[in-house]
């Protein structure tokens, strides 16, 4: 298995939570909620809105065309949305299947349970109208919601 990143973006555009695993050798090194990966971000953000975009209105209304997986030359982007407009995106080595099931277990059991039912966490990471459209700041930084994630996707992390 092979896992490389993990990013959470709220509502706004806004990347309220991002893992990347840069070292291959060692599955506990690499960045967490890292300025670095902002710009990263908003580019993995807007491919991620305009392909939903363009399949959305490929589809004509008649059934609901979700889109769950990106694959490139070397790389596949995972995608899971909520109904609360929360996008989970996973990109893994090109080798995986499908990590949608994953996906789902970190928001209903993950996320659900140290992020949106911790009540000293806020409802909306975007304080004000100026923090929309990926202008945000606010990151999640509940250490259980950290540990958990990494104890559950540690043995997926590329190697």
């Amino acid at each position: 298995m092979g896992i490389y990143s993990f990013w959470i973006f709220d509502r706004h555009c806004n990347c309220i939570f991002d893992r990347e695993w840069t070292l291959l050798s060692n599955a506990s090194s690499g960045t967490i909620n890292s300025k670095q990966n902002d710009e990263t971000g908003k580019l993995l953000y807007g491919m991620v809105y305009s392909l939903r975009t363009i399949t959305q209105k490929l589809s004509h209304g008649v059934m609901k065309n979700e889109i769950r997986t990106i694959a490139t030359g070397k790389y596949l982007v995972h995608i899971y949305c909520t109904a609360s407009g929360l996008w989970f995106v996973l990109l893994s080595d090109f080798r995986q299947q499908s990590y949608s099931q994953v996906l789902q277990y970190i928001h209903s059991h993950i996320y659900m349970k140290y992020v949106a039912c911790n009540l000293l966490s806020p409802i909306d990471f975007a304080e004000n109208e100026n923090e929309t459209r990926g202008q945000g700041f606010r990151k999640i930084n509940n250490r259980n919601f950290i540990n958990s994630l990494e104890g559950f996707l540690a043995p997926m992390v590329a190697k």
